[in-house]
């Protein structure tokens, strides 16, 4: 037989034991690709950001304090203060001061929602937005005011302007008008992924604007109070410390212009402001680079593991070939080619177990921007490239060079006497009692832990996404209605109610719709708090979430009562009585018979319990303390519910608006149904987790487990047979070694259990939980490991 002929019938083997096989390959693959993910996403985390001199790109770290100095609100601007800024801080060699809003295109006939960015120009410079056609807007005022003239990017243009980049000779004007006001297009920029993802919300823009349209000049008080998550000041310095303060003297000023501005308002806070700067790639990336660690170490051991067990898999394999070779061997065939033709098996399997590896990074990369994408910035910028595959494969085959190697050696070729009758009874090269006993002691260990955890993951995380929301959210919308008046006079907001009146009238005689109810918020948005107690003072007071609705809210949704009543229309005429939730009530100690009870807000002024009702519950906010004050008619958002089987799009609820005030538009639509799924997300994604986990663990286990107590029995065979020949009897033998294990699993029982307990003070589970998934974690490991251990047994011992 010549060398192909040997090797092509060696990869052939692979085939014929396909148990073996399918099991190393998809053991294999699933630590490669794990390796090779948690590889990619700690090089996103620590990579430098793609832009000129990345180490000098700053940002801007705004906070709010009390008295006390305990933040208020972290990571926020008022617009003022990030303009002041970036225009007079000398230690910054670019700057721009950033805004990140929406607006509707009006002129559109479906008015989509746009994301909006207010900017300089410098912005683009810093970020190497290429532009495409004309320039930028206008930075500077023209005759006292700074024009209305926006920058549009590529992908907007291609959607809702194609004939902007169609033009042969760019001198036609296109103007839009995003919600009051009317912009000229003067630019296009290149659509990009280099676009710094800042602020999540709106991760991609569609238009840049001028910074200057964010300030009222003429309301200066109320802008330097007016405090916001979504402002920034990102520039490049090569002189400003990381985490260094910007100058006393403008935080003096600042401070003072934001106190100022206090008491204009009439408020009795005595709140601060501070700023300091950050590095961009920090703010950016800070929080990956805390999951990539943990990700890079986990990947790690899991690939560790997985190759001690497919290791003593694979040796226990190569074991039973052992006849087979040396019988080859002696009929005439060279060392150098069965050597050849193994090293040709083994590294075929691992070639197989690279190129499923390769499938799995790809599922895996693309599951992780899917479901990642809204809330981690620069997913995008998280690719596969050849280099990647190139080096999966390059480790597989330095793999399968390591595996073929040292098993090869554990095969003697000396005397076909000595290896016909040793091969496959333990007389054979072995590794030694106490690495074997020690790996079977750690496998058992991390095998109760990992498997304890999934188990737990699994049940925990169902358990959450089968816990009730509270609410019936099927056929369920909320309607972000466009709003022009912002006025609080008393006139303006009788104006205001009478128009929502109107629309909820309008609405309801609708023959889609079911029911519609006045919200102040999306009832799964927590955005406003209120500050309530059992007394007037503000320190018996605590702050909790707060909702702003109508008298049919509470049965729009389902929402379940408790005691009490909801609200009637002379309710919320004299707004003198709250709704509490059962999470609001346990805060503040209340029970169903305090219905009627006073309870105080900020102001001081008693109001009356109206009602208790159910928690409004998701995994992504749980079920916060709420309290439920009457609409004020300052918001005309609502919430709508349609018959069965019944939908109405943005445009059909418009026009219905419109024909109260043709003014009216809605700005959004939000199905609770979806909005409530992508909040119950990360709870299904981590249940499928854990049962992937503890699947997973489950054959690491088995593989590990049926390949090294193979190979303990194979070593122990002679021993057996000698006791057996004397009188013993295959029940004490397999009595004498259950004993043995016994001691073994005991062993790897106390360090799982040491560690299940330490784990168990940082996950949120209680006692009977974690005894309870621990207890499943030792019978699933014990049943496999006597079954494996009896098995190997039955097939060593003889019967007499």
């Amino acid at each position: 037989m010549n060398m192909m002929q040997e090797n092509i019938s060696s990869i052939k083997a692979l085939f014929n034991k396909l148990r073996f096989t399918v099991l190393f390959v998809v053991l294999l693959a699933s630590a490669l690709a794990g390796g090779a993910l948690v590889s990619l996403i700690a090089w996103h985390a620590y990579a430098p950001l793609p832009y000129a001199q990345p180490d000098q790109l700053i940002w801007l770290h705004g906070s709010m304090v009390d008295d006390k100095d305990s933040v208020v609100m972290d990571k926020a601007l008022s617009n003022v203060a990030a303009q002041y800024i970036a225009q007079h801080d000398t230690r910054l060699s670019m700057a721009t001061p950033l805004h990140y809003g929406d607006a509707l295109y009006m002129n559109h006939t479906s008015q989509p929602k746009l994301n909006l960015t207010y900017a300089e120009p410098a912005f683009f410079t810093l970020f190497e937005q290429e532009l495409l056609q004309g320039r930028y807007f206008g930075q500077g005022q023209s005759e006292g005011a700074i024009p209305f003239e926006a920058v549009v990017s590529e992908c907007f243009a291609k959607r809702y302007m194609p004939q902007l980049l169609e033009q042969q000779n760019h001198k036609q004007v296109y103007s839009m008008q995003l919600d009051q006001q009317t912009f000229q297009v003067v630019g296009v920029v290149a659509c990009t992924q280099t676009e710094p993802q800042i602020y999540m919300p709106n991760r991609y823009t569609d238009v840049y604007v001028s910074f200057g349209h964010t300030i009222d000049s003429h309301a200066m008080s109320q802008a330097h109070i007016s405090v916001r998550y979504n402002t920034f000041v990102v520039g490049r310095s090569a002189t400003a410390q990381i985490g260094q303060p910007i100058s006393p003297d403008m935080t003096a000023y600042l401070d003072a212009q934001f106190r100022a501005g206090l008491v204009d308002f009439g408020s009795a806070l005595n709140n601060h402001v501070r700023f300091e700067y950050d590095a961009l790639k920090q703010y950016l990336k800070g929080d990956i680079q805390q999951s990539s660690d943990w990700l890079l170490l986990s990947g790690g051991a899991f690939l560790l593991i997985t190759l001690i067990n497919l290791l003593t898999f694979y040796l226990l394999d190569i074991k039973k070939q052992q006849a087979h070779l040396v019988l080859k061997s002696t009929l005439g065939a060279p060392l150098s080619t069965l050597r050849l033709a193994h090293y040709w098996q083994v590294i075929v399997l691992f070639l197989l177990s690279a190129m499923c590896a390769a499938v799995l990074v790809e599922l895996g990369i693309f599951a992780i921007q899917m479901f990642g994408a809204q809330s981690i910035a620069h997913l995008d910028w998280l690719q596969v490239n050849l280099l990647h595959y190139v080096i999966i494969f390059a480790v597989a085959i330095v793999l399968a060079l390591g595996f073929a190697v040292f098993g090869f050696k554990q095969l003697p070729f000396t005397s076909l006497y000595q290896n016909l009758q040793g091969a496959g009874k333990g007389q054979e090269k072995q590794l030694p009692q106490w690495f074997s006993v020690t790996i079977l002691v750690t496998q058992l260990s991390i095998g109760m832990v990992v498997l304890c955890i999934g188990t737990w993951s699994a049940n925990y995380f169902g358990s959450q996404v089968q816990t009730p929301s509270g609410i019936d959210a099927e056929d369920t919308v909320f309607v972000v209605r466009h709003q022009l008046s912002w006025r609080q006079d008393d006139v303006a907001i009788a104006e205001r109610k009478q128009l929502f009146l109107s629309n909820i009238r309008a609405l309801s005689s609708h023959p889609k719709v079911a029911a519609v109810a006045l919200s102040s918020l999306n009832p799964l948005d927590t955005s406003y708090l209120a500050q309530i107690g059992k007394q007037p003072v503000k320190s018996a007071q605590v702050t909790m979430h707060s909702q702003l609705v109508g008298e049919d809210y509470f049965s729009l949704l389902g929402l379940h009562f408790i005691a009490g009543d909801t609200f009637t229309r002379l309710d919320s005429a004299r707004r003198e009585s709250v709704i509490i939730n059962r999470a609001a009530a346990e805060m503040l100690d209340i029970e169903v018979e305090d219905i009627g009870l006073s309870l105080y807000g900020r102001s001081g002024q008693p109001i009356r319990l109206l009602g208790i009702v159910e928690n409004i519950y998701s995994h992504g906010k749980g079920a916060p303390a709420t309290v439920y004050f009457p609409h004020d008619y300052y918001e005309g958002n609502m919430v709508v519910r349609f018959k069965s089987n019944q939908s109405m799009s943005k445009l059909e609820l418009s026009q219905v608006l419109q024909q109260q005030v043709n003014s009216q538009s809605v700005r959004e639509v939000t199905d609770l149904t979806h909005h409530l799924s992508g909040l119950n997300q990360a709870a299904v994604l981590s249940f499928y987790s854990g049962l992937g986990l503890s699947f997973l663990m489950i054959m690491q286990v088995l593989v590990g487990l049926y390949g090294l107590l193979g190979n303990l029995a194979l070593a122990q065979q002679p021993v057996l047979l000698i006791k057996q020949q004397v009188g013993a009897t295959r029940l004490q033998l397999l009595t004498e070694q259950m004993h043995c294990r016994l001691v073994h699993f005991g062993v790897a029982m106390l360090i799982a259990t040491s560690v299940t307990l330490g784990l168990g003070v940082f996950l949120p589970m209680t006692v009977s939980s974690l005894l309870f998934n621990y207890l499943c974690s030792l019978v699933i490991v014990f049943i496999m490991l006597f079954i494996i251990e009896i098995n190997h047994l039955r097939g060593q011992l003889k019967k007499y």
